[in-house]
C-alpha cells in the first residue's frame, strides 16, 4: 500500500495529506528516532550511565494544489483544533502520536502552486490501540445474604484472559470493572507470577463502572453511574499498586469481581514504539 499520512482532531475531523484531497507532501523528515545518551568515560572505556527519547520534531513540505483555498482550508482546521493526532499507515501496519503544529509557513504561488513548510512537535511516542474484554458468569456456590443484600459473595469466581504487548515498554493499563462488585481484583500474572495488583475496598449494589488510569500524565480512580461520576482514589487498597503497567510480552490478566453474579472488566492500553 502507499502510505498515507494524516490529522484527527478531537471530533474526529480529518486532514488528509495526499492527492486526492489536493494536498501533495512533497518533502518529510523526522520518522525516525534517536536517543540522547550519556556515558561515563572509565579508563578510555565508555559505559552508558543514560538514555533518554528527547522530544520529536517532524518536518514536512506540502503544495497545495487548491492554492490560497487550500491554505485557507488548512488553516481553518489547525486552529480550531485542541487535541491532533498524526496517524501514519504504511505496509507494516498503522500507529499515530499525538502532536502540535507550531508553525505553517505560505509562499506565493510558484508554477500556479502554493507550497507551505510546516513544523511538528511530537508529544508522545507512536502509538497503537489495543483492547480485551473479560466477562464473568455465574459459576454457582459463594455464600448467600438473603437479607438487606442484593447479591451473593463469591468465595472462588474469576476469570483470565491471556493479553500480549508487542512493544518493548511497559504500557499503562485502563481498566473498568462493570457490574456488582465487592472487594474485586485485577491481577496481572507474567510466566506463572503474581507481579501487579489493583484491588479495590469497595462495596457496590448499583450495577456502578469503576475506572482505574494508569497513566502517569493522567492517573485516576473514578465510579461512574450514568452521566455523574465519584473520585473513588481513598478506596483503593494502598498495599497493591493498584495502578498496572502491562510489561512487554505476553500476560495473564485476572478479574475476581468479589460476587456470584456476571461482571466485566473491560483492559485498554497503547502500546508504545520510538518509530513507525
Amino acid at each position: 500500500m502507499r502510505r498515507k499520512l494524516y490529522l484527527v482532531n478531537e471530533s474526529g475531523s480529518t486532514f488528509f495529506f495526499d492527492y486526492h484531497h489536493n494536498c501533495l507532501i512533497e518533502t518529510i523528515e523526522g520518522l525516525g528516532f534517536e536517543f540522547d545518551v550519556e556515558y561515563e568515560d572509565i579508563d578510555s572505556f565508555y559505559v552508558e550511565t543514560n538514555r533518554k527519547i528527547p522530544q520529536q520534531q517532524i518536518s514536512l513540505s506540502i503544495i497545495f494544489i487548491d492554492k490560497y483555498a487550500g491554505f485557507v482550508r488548512w488553516r481553518e482546521f489547525v486552529t480550531r483544533s485542541k487535541e491532533l493526532r498524526l496517524f501514519y499507515e504504511t505496509d507494516v501496519g498503522k500507529k499515530y502520536c499525538y502532536v502540535n503544529v507550531e508553525s505553517s509557513s505560505k509562499t506565493q504561488l510558484e508554477a500556479n502552486i502554493l507550497r507551505s513548510k510546516i513544523k511538528i512537535a511530537t508529544l508522545s511516542l507512536w502509538l497503537v490501540n489495543k483492547s480485551y474484554a473479560l466477562d464473568v458468569i455465574n459459576t454457582g456456590g459463594g455464600k448467600i445474604y438473603p437479607y438487606s443484600y442484593t447479591y451473593t459473595y463469591a468465595v472462588s469466581y474469576n476469570g483470565k484472559i491471556t493479553v500480549r504487548n508487542d512493544s518493548a515498554r511497559p504500557a499503562p493499563l485502563l481498566i473498568r470493572m462493570i457490574g456488582n462488585l465487592f472487594y474485586p481484583r485485577v491481577i496481572v500474572r507474567k510466566n506463572g507470577e503474581d507481579i501487579q495488583t489493583l484491588r479495590m475496598l469497595i462495596d457496590e449494589r448499583d450495577h456502578p463502572t469503576i475506572e482505574v488510569n494508569a497513566d502517569p500524565s493522567n492517573q485516576y480512580i473514578k465510579r461512574i453511574i450514568g452521566v455523574d461520576s465519584a473520585d473513588l482514589y481513598n478506596a483503593q487498597d494502598f498495599s497493591k499498586e493498584n495502578f498496572l503497567f502491562l510489561p512487554p510480552g505476553e500476560c495473564e490478566i485476572f478479574f475476581d469481581p468479589g460476587v456470584r453474579e456476571a461482571a466485566r472488566c473491560e483492559i485498554e492500553f497503547k502500546e508504545q514504539y520510538i518509530a513507525h
